[in-house]
């Protein structure tokens, strides 16, 4: 866990100096972390800062859904006076397809590739979907075989018992494409997942595990134009196939 909180303060080291200069860039954790969201949240606001807040996550599930309105809503009923606006998760945005593209081995038409999208799982299934809906789109770019879609953990299918099932006479080289934005105990199992395949079922051309893609500058352009956006219009649009629970306003 300690490795993905580093991956992340190094990220947002590397975002900061593509946002104005003016601006006040604070990291803050949803949990097992500190400085905690709430606590960063009451120091801005007793500054009368005016809070942009963006959840540095993949797709709109729970925390997104669900943690990120509750910090809004008590900061609301201890500020009144203090706005906060806040964006939505990185979700169906084209700048990882971009990433994974760039990360990639480029198509060999003399080595038989088959790829494995694996996202970290969740109990919402939109966040599922769009897991599936990127994938499609990176196919789009690249071709070949159709991708092979599975995940760490809480849904199926599950990476582990996804490899078990694979054929190795099918293929020359297994590119496995973990849909995960930083380092940690997560991507250290879908390492080791591909070397025991790899043990177990020797292909031609072996295979690889892309590298978590959080800190990569195609990524961190994007994000930094969605801030920019957030903070002149003062709001930001809906995301699509965003099932909501809570208020759909995107400002309190």
């Amino acid at each position: 866990m300690e490795e993905g909180n580093r991956h992340f303060r190094e990220t947002v080291r590397l975002l900061s100096p593509r946002l104005p200069k003016d601006w006040i860039v604070r990291e803050a954790f949803l949990e097992h972390a500190e400085p905690e969201v709430r606590s960063v949240l009451r120091s801005l606001a007793k500054e009368d800062a005016a809070i942009h807040l963006f959840p540095f996550l993949l797709f709109d599930a729970g925390h997104s859904k669900g943690d990120v309105w509750g910090f809004m809503s008590d900061l609301a009923r201890d500020f009144p006076g203090v706005s906060v606006v806040r964006e939505w998760a990185i979700g169906i945005d084209h700048a990882p397809i971009a990433v994974l593209s760039d990360l990639l081995p480029p198509p060999d038409p003399e080595i038989r590739d088959q790829v494995v999208i694996v996202g970290r799982g969740s109990l919402d299934p939109g966040a599922n979907a769009s897991l599936y809906y990127q994938g499609r789109r990176l196919w789009e770019r690249r071709r070949g075989p159709e991708f092979l879609y599975s995940f760490i953990g809480v849904t199926e299918p599950r990476y582990k018992l996804l490899l078990e099932t694979l054929d190795p006479q099918g293929f020359d080289r297994l590119l496995v494409v973990p849909y995960f934005l930083f380092e940690g105990v997560l991507m250290d199992r879908i390492r080791k997942g591909l070397e025991d395949f790899l043990v177990r079922c020797p292909i031609p051309h072996g295979g690889l595990v892309t590298p978590p893609f959080g800190d990569h500058p195609v990524l961190l352009d994007a994000i930094a134009g969605r801030l920019v956006r957030l903070v002149r219009n003062r709001q930001t649009v809906m995301p699509r196939w965003l099932s909501l629970d809570p208020p759909a306003s995107a400002t309190l």
